[in-house]
């Protein structure tokens, strides 16, 4: 029960990383309010985790928009008595294209979701985290933010700024006693991944790490339980990259 009495937002609760980050933290003690805009999916990770004896509350809605933002930390402190832990694993996927060719409203609503609503989430929490004697920030990146491929000019650009947002969240709340992490994921076997191929024989294939295989949503999810519990108290302001070796070569 390492995060026994924290309590955690988790944004792209839905499914893939988001989910098993909150189902691990859910084993591990922790009560959750859970975040995704397709509500659906959102109820489905919720109903898993309190039928394993869990304690989690889903608040669907767009990460982009502030009054979202400010209504998962209000549900924290009212249902739970406050907040100790963030992690943002919510993200919009637009085409894989270069900039020539990315249209410009795609750039802009990625920018929205995957940078400004981290912002606007952070904005609302880091208060009251601190009122509460400080916390956990972990920021999900990609090792594509290292490494990028053909096409993922705004991916990684969005990714890599979210290590430098770690970084500075560190130096300007370490006196509160938060801590902020990147979380930096390699190839992982989750929905999303799969549907960038035929089928998932092929993505598999095409893993590109050096155990030749994708990682597990679960071994991610491990990392974040680490960066959220008291065994990474001396960590702040780094990444933790679980990528098989992706950018090893």
């Amino acid at each position: 029960m390492r995060l026994n009495e924290k309590t955690a937002i988790v944004t792209g609760a839905g499914g893939g990383i988001g989910e098993a980050v909150c189902r691990a933290f859910a084993a591990e003690g922790a009560n959750l309010v859970c975040a995704d805009i397709n509500a659906e999916a959102l109820s489905n990770t919720v109903s898993g985790i309190r039928d394993a004896g869990g304690r989690a509350i889903g608040v669907a809605g767009d990460a982009a928009e502030e009054a979202y933002a400010a209504q998962l930390v209000e549900t924290a402190k009212g249902e739970f008595g406050g907040l100790s832990t963030i992690v943002t694993s919510a993200h919009l996927d637009v085409p894989y294209l270069p900039v020539t060719e990315l249209p410009l409203e795609d750039w802009r609503r990625s920018i929205d979701v995957n940078l400004t609503g981290v912002f606007l989430l952070l904005k609302h929490a880091i208060p009251v985290m601190a009122g509460g004697g400080g916390g956990s920030i972990i920021l999900v990146a990609s090792q594509l933010a290292r490494a990028p491929k053909p096409g993922r000019a705004w991916y990684a650009s969005q990714k890599g700024a979210l290590l430098s947002l770690a970084k500075a969240l560190a130096v300007d709340h370490a006196a509160q006693n938060i801590r902020a992490n990147t979380l930096s994921p390699g190839p992982t076997a989750d929905a999303r991944f799969f549907s960038q191929w035929p089928n998932e024989a092929e993505a598999h294939a095409h893993a590109s790490t050096l155990f030749d295989r994708l990682g597990e949503t679960h071994e991610m999810a491990a990392g974040a339980v680490f960066l959220a519990s008291d065994e990474s108290s001396f960590m702040t302001g780094t990444d933790l990259l679980i990528d098989g070796g992706y950018t090893a070569v």
